[in-house]
């Protein structure tokens, strides 16, 4: 049986059992599929994987056009990456984001001619809407979590890392996952590694503890925070601007003396140390971190990054130096063939998703879905790091190398 190093279960499930919106070919049938889905549940309506890059408009829908459809209630819906979101205007209100609302450290709304917020939310813009809305959404019932999970298993994924969140609803899941998780611990029908999103050393420390006392196959793994956000929503943090945005060049949600300290609490607990770093200049900051903890005694081997999507040679060989360890997520190659150029420009290209140069450079790696961006299935993942979808062909591994990635940890 496989592992998955990088998934968000709660996520995950629900996207299995709510609104799934990856193939629309249009804002328009975004809107009707909104539309159908609040005929069938009541409360606020979430949707999951909107995909600008696959509507024939080529943008993401505003409050405006949600409010066309679904006015009465709040609407919340997560491009597939999970850094970006829209809110139609009731969710906003329920908010209180309005055109007085300072963006928050570390994200950004996007605002209209007059300054209001359009409904677009990026990185930490995204937390105070979904917190908003999740009291009033239905909880997932326990049985669809579990069902869920054990679709895993016929994917042939035997023990995952999840990726749990202490207090903000991620993906208006459930709002306390660490109790989730714990209660369904004796239902579960795979192995679960938990690292731990939190905003506190408190609450690390007693997550680490409710974990510890839980039964099933649970077992607290370490922490996990982000440095920047995704390419496609052009929130990953670059040394240089985006090639079709040149008026960016990402989004920090890097504050390195917190982070230091979260992960040197990590490290106490016994547990390990997983950061989200996708642009190279965020795989630059993570790797700063990483070098502060080893020089202050830290195993190396406890030291994750996730993902490692832009790398420029230096870093590689920084990476490989330090010996830490690249979580990587090969299926992003499948979902990002057709635009990713018009992000990086054919100048940066070389440094995309380097995972043969990683190899050979001799750094660890392990690979994941980051499920529900991608569908979990490792078959995928493994094709796409041999095939590469056209990304840099000379970064291809073997099959037997791309098996691996996904080989269970040592217990």
């Amino acid at each position: 049986m496989y592992h998955d190093h990088h998934l968000h279960p709660f996520g995950y499930a629900a996207l299995v059992n709510g609104l799934e919106l990856m193939e629309a070919p249009d804002l328009g049938t975004v809107m009707r599929l909104v539309a159908d889905h609040g005929n069938e549940v009541q409360g606020p309506i979430i949707g999951h994987r909107l995909n600008d890059e696959g509507v024939r408009e080529l943008r993401l829908p505003t409050a405006a056009d949600i409010d066309d459809v679904v006015s009465d209630r709040p609407v919340l819906l997560y491009r597939y990456c999970g850094h970006i979101a829209v809110a139609n205007s009731a969710a906003l209100r329920l908010a209180g984001v309005d055109g007085d609302t300072p963006d928050p450290e570390g994200g950004a709304f996007d605002r209209d001619a007059a300054g209001r917020p359009n409904g677009i939310l990026r990185e930490t813009a995204v937390t105070p809407v979904a917190n908003a809305i999740e009291p009033g959404t239905t909880p997932l019932p326990d049985l669809a979590i579990i069902s869920a999970l054990a679709g895993l298993r016929q994917m042939g994924i035997g023990s995952i890392t999840a990726m749990i969140s202490v207090s903000d609803a991620v993906w208006c899941g459930v709002a306390d996952e660490v109790g989730t998780l714990i209660r369904l611990g004796p239902d579960l029908p795979v192995d679960v590694d938990v690292l731990v999103i939190a905003r506190t050393s408190e609450d690390l420390a007693t997550a680490k503890l409710r974990l510890d006392a839980a039964d099933g196959p649970i077992r607290f793994m370490g922490y996990k925070d982000f440095i920047d956000g995704s390419l496609g929503g052009h929130t990953a943090a670059m040394l240089e601007p985006y090639s079709d945005r040149p008026d960016t060049r990402g989004t920090e949600r890097y504050v390195h003396d917190r982070m230091a300290e979260m992960a040197r609490v990590s490290l106490e607990l016994g547990g390990s140390v997983a950061i989200h770093a996708i642009g190279d200049r965020a795989n630059e900051l993570v790797l700063d971190i990483h070098q502060d903890l080893i020089e202050g005694g830290a195993d190396p081997a406890r030291l994750r990054v996730e993902h490692a999507s832009v790398l420029t040679d230096e870093t590689i060989e920084r990476m490989a130096r330090l010996g830490v360890t690249a979580s990587v997520q090969p299926a992003f190659l499948a979902s990002e063939a057709t635009w990713l150029e018009k992000r990086l420009g054919p100048g940066r290209m070389g440094r995309a998703y380097p995972f043969r140069s990683l190899l050979e450079a001799g750094v660890p790696l392990l690979g994941g879905s980051d499920a529900p961006v991608e569908l979990p299935a490792p078959a995928t993942g493994i094709a796409a790091a041999v095939d590469r979808h056209g990304i840099n062909p000379g970064e291809a591994l073997t099959n037997e190398q791309a098996e691996a990635l996904f080989a269970p940890p040592a217990r």
